[in-house]
């Protein structure tokens, strides 16, 4: 289990082990077995955080951008020239005549 607050560097991560770690830019700040506990820390440390470093807006360029991709990443899952199976022909039996 992986969780992450990039603009805050802050991190919640599980070892191997079964311990949980919270951590903010690089110092750990909780270690725990218990998963409700570490949720609960980590999201209680981003919500603090949100307030710090509110998201931005996407300028008009960066949305076009991603529009493109988008519809890009769309047009190339559907393509009508590939994926198509072939149509199967008549199937041959073992009697004469059918």
């Amino acid at each position: 289990m992986k969780l992450a607050f990039l603009p805050g560097q802050l991190f919640l991560t599980k070892s191997e082990h079964g311990d949980f770690t919270v951590t903010f830019t690089g110092q750990e700040i909780l270690k725990t077995r218990s998963q409700k506990l570490a949720i609960s820390k980590f999201n209680e440390l981003r919500l603090e955080m949100e307030a710090r470093y509110p998201a931005r807006e996407l300028t008009a360029e960066e949305k076009a951008e991603m529009l493109q991709k988008t519809i890009g990443d769309e047009l190339v899952g559907h393509n009508s020239l590939g994926g198509r199976k072939k149509k199967s022909t008549a199937r041959s039996t073992r009697t004469f005549g059918g």
